[in-house]
């Protein structure tokens, strides 16, 4: 069987991200900021290339960024927003837009969520859902 392995943002994972984003070879500083609540911004100089983030997991997020699209990582923008698809699957508006997808489309919505929530919420997930039971579902885990 396979390792499980979890991992999130908190800063018990600072230190780590900081660690890579060293060992890529670039000099990391804090830039303060004048708001008493907020410490400041993370940035990480290599050469001629800066990268800021408001915490070292989003400074190392913007490197790996760079790192997959180098200087014209804005001619890499997809065309599809993936940003408003997740969050349209979480929070669908009725069980129409679960009725609009095509079988293979639902088909794939459900195996989606039913690995989401066996393997990371460890929960039970009905056999074999409609659209409404679907709906149904997600719509009340999200809003709970």
């Amino acid at each position: 069987m396979e390792n499980r392995c979890r991992i999130a943002d908190a800063m018990n994972t600072y230190n780590l991200g900081l660690k890579i984003i060293l060992s890529k070879g670039y000099k990391i500083f804090l830039i303060p900021d004048k708001r008493e609540e907020y410490m400041g911004d993370f940035c990480a100089v290599k050469g001629s290339r800066t990268f800021f983030g408001s915490d070292p997991l989003r400074l190392l997020g913007i490197i790996s960024i760079w790192e997959n699209t180098n200087d014209d990582w804005q001619s890499h923008m997809p065309k599809e927003d993936f940003y408003d698809e997740i969050l349209s699957r979480a929070y669908p508006d009725s069980v129409e837009d679960y009725n609009k997808l095509s079988d293979k489309e639902f088909a794939d919505f459900v195996l989606d969520y039913r690995m989401f929530f066996e393997d990371v919420l460890y929960e039970k997930f009905p056999k074999n859902p409609s659209r409404e039971d679907m709906f149904q579902l997600v719509n009340t885990f999200y809003l709970e």
